[in-house]
């Protein structure tokens, strides 16, 4: 399921997103970007695909602290924000006044647990 994230230059994480990108940049190589995507009125340019062991520098940018903010435009809840850990792919794109993350593979809902599937608190 491909959800979407949009990081404002207002935004507090604007500046930990630039980093992450600016870094991102220097070490993956050039044939591997995406040219661009778009999402509703937002343009991506110059995507860089995130690699698996570099996954947490985007993870520690705590996305899910802004999930209120209006310098940070999401399609997707707060529980799907919480569950983004390193299994999931994502790339990061510039776009014009921010920067547009692409997320995939994160659950549409909670995993079962426990004997039956389910609490039995």
């Amino acid at each position: 399921m491909l959800k979407h994230g949009f990081v404002s230059d207002a935004s507090r994480k604007a500046k930990a997103t630039r980093h992450v990108y600016e870094y991102l940049k220097r070490k993956v190589a050039p044939e591997y970007w995406i040219a661009s995507v778009q999402w509703e009125n937002i343009e991506g340019t110059d995507g860089i695909p995130v690699p698996q062991k570099d996954r947490f520098r985007v993870l520690n940018v705590r996305l899910h602290d802004e999930h209120l903010s209006p310098y940070f435009k999401t399609d997707m809840n707060l529980f799907q924000m919480l569950m983004l850990d390193d299994s999931v792919s994502i790339q990061l794109f510039r776009a014009r006044k921010g920067w547009l993350y692409i997320f995939d593979g994160i659950p549409a809902g909670p995993k079962p647990f426990g004997k039956d599937g389910h609490d039995t608190r």
